[in-house]
């Protein structure tokens, strides 16, 4: 250890200050950790191999978790319940309630590996073909309904048709309409069918098992058939779908036998009991095991304080479509695999939630001083993270706030559910969203608020910062945002983000790529110090709003304009439209072709421009605005600067580094520094470990990457890793030494 700490005091002769505040810092930490582990008398041990009829001891460890928390009842004071290696099954939900024991932390121990699943294992598989390739197959029983199949290593695939693509709705009729329904409503209008073209369909294998996956604007829904006419091409629904549906909406299907001929798929066959998969080549029947799920929520505590979990993996809950017309947007109601409500004092930390049905962790009313911190989640059928209190009076006592969402990795979310949010927040306050990774989403990353326009709203001194959040949309939906607000959030601090690749649904014109969205009244918000570049609308946009602070960030080379600023006079402020909308100062506007600004402002005076440094790649000071939503109809800068729509501008190349290939560093020369703004370490952003920064993006543009080698590592950066270093050195220098203790 030694050894360790004098290199890394020779790697940082130049701070040599830092590195001793380091190892102080350290060693503090680690003694008051060895400290607090000593002096752990309140343990309960649980094992696969254990019996609930036990002690509870090391050498006689309990077997479930309802065993361990009926156990923790015995015990004063904090407890944590170690669990050995190995996998827990949970076929029924767990639930805490206010006479279960408080202040119990449950975890792995000694950082073993220990799973949570839900899932009901199959073996005994039977060898046969279909669809001219080999197959498994087992009768399990006729009423069986999981949506979720998984093995030791991955989440099995549900067979889709087509394979790739979609169908596109033929025709709509009013007929379908649900009565009381307004057919005029572009938006909220339910329909029970549709008209398909009947030359993609045939006489499927239990027709009413197939799932319609209908996407339209910012929501996806599934429903099942209840009667397809061959003649006219009608589908009949088994209910009214939650948006309108328009002809050339795209949809495909789910659950097709005919389909199910690729390694890795499977097809359940309701009506008769049986399941199919199709297995890889080296698989037997009699080495075949996979898992189906049907337990929705794992945990559920509510009213009982300080339930905590470290070092977890929760690994594939089920889920069940509602049966009913349901609101789907940002997948609201969904279920979820752990869930807290009536709740403070908690944390869940260094867990894992992997393969995961729908919503992972669910933080609902009246939880307060709660923290989801150094998580990895991936393969998420809906939210990462959920947060939902109630919106009441702000000094309410059973407000939802004081939450810490932060370090955690999050891919490959809304699986299930696209539309869904990495990270939800409704009707909270005092929220810190900071330092996470989100990537490869299929909607928003980032969602804070719940209220559309002035009306009250529970939300308040919010923090998203330090964020890395890319690749989000991929052209499924429209109408999003890598960070999406909503409604008045006074004190709330949008800063230090990276965000880039925000796609949506070309086929709806690409509309909603945005990379910071502050829309239907969002008001009273600071953005500040935030690299948004290369997304598929623009770089930043305000659907109204009042009092926003737009300063010091970068906007860059994004597909319709970099700033998207919108009013209309019914709606532009709480009252008679003469508040101010926007102050945007000392930002750098970098576009190529493309208009800089595109604002529709019904008086230019709501927005207080100055001092923005104006650039374009290709044409140089030969830059663009404009005053009307349709970006075709647009200004010189120079006419802009005439009619008062911009005021004071630098237009001068800023200088960055190499900003063709993504690369923001600035010039210390830059006029843009001259001018007022202040550069900051973008590579700050993402988790705060190093193995998950630098990921490569898809369509021709590189993602950031904070280890590249033209992108050097920052002394902030590399000082967290070393004292991340000395710390883990230290841990597993005691831990060795007095590892009998525990």
């Amino acid at each position: 250890m030694i050894l360790s700490i004098e290199t890394s005091k020779r790697k940082f002769q130049h701070d040599k200050k830092v590195v001793s505040v380091l190892l102080s810092l350290a060693i503090i930490f680690s003694a008051a950790g060895f400290a607090v582990y000593a002096e752990d008398k309140n343990m309960i041990f649980v094992s696969p191999s254990g019996n609930d009829n036990s002690s509870g001891t090391i050498d006689a460890p309990l077997a479930t978790l309802s065993a361990a928390k009926e156990k923790a009842k015995n015990f004063d004071g904090e407890v944590t319940v170690y669990f050995r290696e190995g996998t827990y099954t949970i076929e029924n939900t767990v639930n805490f309630y206010a006479d279960d024991k408080s202040d119990v932390v449950y975890k792995a121990y000694r950082n073993e590996k220990v799973m949570f699943t839900s899932g009901s294992p199959y073996t005994g598989f039977d060898e046969c073909t279909v669809n001219g390739v080999r197959a498994f197959k087992k009768d399990i029983g006729k009423g069986a309904d999981f949506n979720i199949l998984f093995n030791e290593q991955t989440t099995l695939s549900r067979t889709r048709y087509p394979e790739s693509g979609y169908f596109y709705v033929n025709d709509v009729s009013d007929d379908d309409i649900q009565p009381g329904d307004d057919k005029n409503d572009q938006y909220h209008t339910g329909f029970l069918g549709m008209y398909i073209d009947n030359s993609n369909f045939f006489d499927f294998k239990n027709m009413e098992d197939v799932e319609i996956k209908l996407l339209h604007f910012w929501k996806d829904e599934t429903l099942l058939i209840k009667s397809y006419d061959k003649e006219s091409g009608h589908i009949a629904f088994n209910k009214t779908s939650t948006m309108r549906i328009n002809k050339n909406d795209r949809f495909f299907l789910q659950n097709v036998f005919e389909t199910l001929n690729k390694p890795g798929q499977w097809y359940l066959d309701k009506t008769e009991g049986v399941l199919y998969v199709i297995p890889n080549e080296s698989d037997t029947p009699e080495n075949y095991t996979v898992w189906g799920s049907t337990t929705e929520t794992m945990i559920s505590v509510d009213g009982v304080d300080g339930i905590s979990f470290e070092n977890i993996l929760f690994r594939a809950n089920g889920f069940f479509y509602l049966p009913k017309r349901e609101f789907t947007q940002a997948a609201y109601d969904v279920k979820y695999c752990i869930s807290y409500k009536n709740e403070k004092n908690f944390h869940i930390k260094k867990s894992q939630y992997r393969d995961i049905a729908a919503c992972s962790v669910f933080l609902g009313s009246n939880v307060r001083n709660a923290s989801v911190e150094s998580c990895l989640f991936n393969n998420i059928g809906a939210q990462a993270v959920y947060v939902h209190g109630e919106n009441i009076d702000i000094n309410d006592p059973n407000v939802t706030k004081n939450i810490t969402i932060s370090n955690n990795l999050i891919s490959e979310y809304g699986r299930t559910y696209f539309n869904a949010v990495a990270i939800l927040v409704i009707h909270a306050n005092s929220v810190d969203i900071t330092h996470n990774e989100i990537h490869d989403g299929y909607y928003t990353a980032i969602s804070v608020g719940w209220v559309w326009g002035y009306s009250h709203n529970v939300c308040y001194n919010n923090r998203i910062c330090d964020n890395l959040i890319y690749n989000i949309g991929q052209g499924w939906l429209s109408d999003m945002g890598g960070i999406y607000m909503l409604g008045n959030q006074p004190n709330t601090v949008i800063s230090g983000n990276v965000i880039h690749n925000v796609s949506a649904d070309p086929e709806e014109g690409g509309y909603g790529g945005w990379g910071i969205y502050l829309d239907e009244g969002s008001s009273y918000m600071l953005v500040e110090k935030n690299l948004v570049y290369s997304c598929g609308s623009d770089s930043y946009h305000l659907h109204y709003g009042s009092y926003n602070t737009l300063r010091n960030n970068i906007f860059a080379l994004s597909g319709e304009s970099q700033l998207r600023i919108v009013t209309a006079p019914t709606r532009c402020t709480p009252d008679d439209g003469g508040q101010k909308t926007v102050d945007l100062y000392n930002n750098i506007i970098l576009t190529d072709q493309k208009t800089c600004v595109l604002s529709y402002m019904h008086n230019t005076s709501t927005m207080d421009e100055r001092n923005n440094t104006y650039w374009d790649l290709s044409f140089g000071e030969e830059l663009y605005a404009s005053k009307e939503t349709n970006i075709n109809r647009s200004l010189s800068i120079k006419t802009a600067i005439r009619n008062g729509f911009i005021h004071s501008p630098i237009i001068a190349d800023p200088m960055f580094r190499d900003a063709a290939s993504f690369d923001f560093e600035l010039s210390p020369d830059s006029p843009a520094i001259a001018a007022g703004f202040e550069p900051w370490d973008y590579s700050n952003a993402g988790t705060l470990s190093e193995t998950t920064i630098g990921l490569s993006a898809e369509g021709g543009n590189t993602a950031y990457n904070a280890n590249s080698a033209h992108v050097p590592m920052t002394p902030a950066k590399e000082q967290k890793r070393f004292l991340a270093e000395i710390i883990n050195a230290i841990y597993f220098f005691f831990k060795n030494l007095f590892g009998s203790i525990c």
